[in-house]
């Protein structure tokens, strides 16, 4: 069974934090043992082979914080600023740190009882541990979990992709590349913001862009930016296109906001809703800025793209791309959709029409009930 791609990131996760602590503890083993035994202190294992008991250590605490990390702590630490963040889960890594590795003692101890109980005693080895080292790895590992924590808030804040481009130097050079844009515009978001007040509207929207986060996951997008109540997703040329990959993000989203109705009507009085331009074609990549540093995609697929968006509520549709973009899809896939032409219409700022499409999947109640809002002139929508 193939893991969907929110969960291969997930995984990928947890595996970063393994091999973060893996790299730890092998440094503890190469620097730390030897500091301990100058000063007179045993190793935290002894006998052969100690870099597999080690690696041993670094797998079973790596996982255990990883596992912390992904499915726990999220829901723990969201309404917390970036420093309390990091102390918190800092704290929180350590302390299970100290119970993992406590508990790969215990086991190791008691393995070895088996094979040599004249040499292992389980009381002398947690005297060690707590009476020894123990004081090393107070210092120690709150300084490996605070790296690790910074890393993956530092990751979050600026997107897994934007930080490992960043780390290769993929847009220090601007270069061309093949992408596909999506720009997402809440409907009705003027008198939304009037009924609620600015407090309350930054609340939705907060909610709203946690709900998208995970379809843009799953289907391989990346949120380029947010502007206002509009988010702006992108692809590069074969994910976006590849399982029309794109157009399922979209109404992945509206399905997602269709089922959680009831909260949103709850507590905001709306239903949310979102209009959709798409196209694809070349760009320039490249990073700008001197005290903050962005990567940045300019050219007229991201205009053009913006511009299909606007269209949105003068054709009466909920979702609108473009020709060159509908093209690029599988055939076999797009049997699945229904597909209507709009018309060649020259969009403002271009001096060529462009041929737009609206998109809805066969025999889908959410894309009709969206269709219907996206039409609907009721505050409620």
């Amino acid at each position: 069974m193939r893991l969907s791609p929110h969960i291969q990131r997930q995984v990928f996760y947890v595996l970063w934090i393994v091999a973060g602590f893996l790299s730890a503890f092998y440094i503890y083993l190469f620097f730390f043992g030897v500091i301990s035994n100058v000063l007179g202190a045993g190793p935290l294992f002894t006998g052969r082979p100690v870099l597999l008991r080690f690696t041993l250590a670094g797998i079973v605490v790596g996982v255990s914080v990883g596992v912390l990390n992904v499915f726990v702590l999220p829901g723990l630490l969201k309404n917390m600023n970036f420093l309390l963040t990091l102390f918190v889960g800092t704290m929180f890594d350590v302390a299970l740190s100290l119970v993992a590795l406590f508990c790969v003692v215990l086991a190791e101890e008691y393995i070895m009882l088996f094979e040599r109980p004249e040499l292992f005693s389980v009381p002398d080895r947690l005297k060690s541990f707590f009476f020894a080292e123990f004081y090393v790895l107070l210092f120690y590992l709150p300084l490996v979990s605070l790296v690790v924590n910074y890393m993956g808030l530092l990751i979050q804040r600026i997107g897994e992709r934007t930080f490992w481009n960043a780390v290769k130097g993929t847009y220090h050079t601007p270069h061309e590349e093949e992408r596909v844009f999506m720009f997402l515009d809440l409907y009705g978001s003027t008198a939304i913001a009037q009924r609620l007040g600015h407090r309350e509207y930054h609340d939705l929207l907060h909610e709203v862009f946690n709900d998208i986060s995970c379809p843009v996951s799953t289907y391989r997008g990346e949120v380029y930016q947010y502007v206002g109540d509009s988010v702006v997703i992108t692809w590069n040329m074969h994910e976006g296109t590849r399982q029309m990959n794109c157009i399922r993000c979209y109404f992945e989203i509206a399905e997602r906001l269709a089922l959680s109705r009831h909260l949103y009507e709850e507590r905001y009085g709306v239903v949310p809703h979102f209009k959709a331009g798409l196209h694809a074609g070349k760009v320039t990549a490249g990073e700008v800025g001197e005290d903050k540093r962005e990567i940045v995609f300019h050219g007229d697929t991201v205009n053009t793209a913006a511009r299909i968006e606007d269209e949105c509520s003068e054709l009466d549709e909920a979702i609108l791309l473009s020709e060159e973009l509908l093209f690029l899809f599988p055939v076999r896939l797009l049997k699945n959709y229904t597909t209507r032409y709009k018309g060649s219409i020259t969009l403002r700022g271009r001096f060529t029409p462009i041929s737009l499409y609206s998109i809805s999947p066969k025999n889908s109640v959410v894309s009709r009930e969206w269709e219907a809002c996206s039409r609907c002139p009721g505050e409620r929508c």
